[in-house]
This record gives structure tokens, sequence and C-alpha cells, in this order.
């Protein structure tokens, strides 16, 4: 279990490094869909910086969804090794998860979106939207990953276990 929560921890580095490294680089549209609605709509002539800045914010987010998913092939991996069964290795992979998921919503949506109001730095023209004192502006999306995460782990670790069998004949 404490392999979980390191990888998710690291992991949780990485994606706040890639938002702020990334998102002043990436094209508007694909960093405000993540924002308050009315602040998608002021900001919606915002202008895209240069091909290559979205190259490289481009590479950066492959970067942390390489790393997310060598993160959940170590805990698979991990797991198989050390023989452990069908539903510790479904909470590992819902530990991971979940460890992101409040790091999300605590770091990146409270702190970085709003006390921090780093967004408005990239979109100035955005500051008197009402949508940056929302702090539930993103309650849906979040409630439905927390709803959805125990499902996915479980087809992962489904997965882990059925090449852990293959691997065993």
């Amino acid at each position: 279990m404490i392999k979980s929560i390191i990888v998710a921890l690291i992991l949780c580095v990485i994606e706040i490094l890639v938002i702020v490294i990334a998102s002043p680089m990436a094209k508007s549209s694909l960093v405000l869909r993540f924002l308050p609605e009315d602040v998608r709509l002021a900001a919606k002539d915002h202008a895209d910086p240069p091909k290559h800045k979205q190259v490289i914010a481009h590479m950066l987010l492959g970067f942390f969804l390489t790393a997310m998913f060598a993160g959940m092939i170590f805990i698979g991996v991990d797991s198989v090794r050390n023989n452990i069964g069908y539903w510790q290795l479904t909470l590992r992979f819902i530990v991971m998860l979940y460890v992101m998921k409040v790091f999300d919503i605590v770091a990146q949506d409270q702190w970085l979106v709003m006390t921090v109001g780093y967004f408005k730095k990239i979109y100035p023209e955005t500051a008197d939207c009402e949508g940056w004192k929302n702090r539930g502006f993103n309650n849906k999306n979040q409630i439905i990953r927390i709803i959805a995460y125990p499902f996915l782990c479980l087809i992962i670790a489904a997965v882990f276990i059925l090449i852990k069998s293959f691997i065993m004949k």
C-alpha cells in the first residue's frame, strides 16, 4: 500500500509541474476546458501561443500521461511479483487514484486555481469573472470521477490478474 501512495505522490508532483509549466504554452481551448464556464467565455478570444510552444506543452502532457501509465504498470507488476490477489490489487489502484484525486481537488482546483489565481495571470481578461470565486466550479466532474474510479480499478486489476494467470501457466 505504501508503494501506491509513493507512486501517487510522485505522479502528483509531476502533474502539478506539468500544469504550471505547460499551461502558458498550451492552446487556450485545452487549458480553458478545466476552468469555470464564465472564465472560458471571457477568454475564448485569447490568442494561442506559437505552435512550437504548443508542441512543448503537448510533449509535457505526454510525459505526464506516460508517467501515469508507468506508475500503474509498476503497481500492477509489483503486485504480480509479490503474488497479491485481485482485491488487494484493486485496493492499491484505488489508493493511488484517490490520493491523486485529493491532490487534484485540494492543490490544483482550490489552491492553484482559486487561491493563487494562477490562471488569471495567464488569462488576465478573466480577472473580474465570478467563476474565480466559485470553489465548487468543478464538483460535477470530480464526483463523476470519484464514482467511476473504483470500477476503473476493478477493470485494471482484472487485466493484471489475467496477465498473471497467463504468465503462471
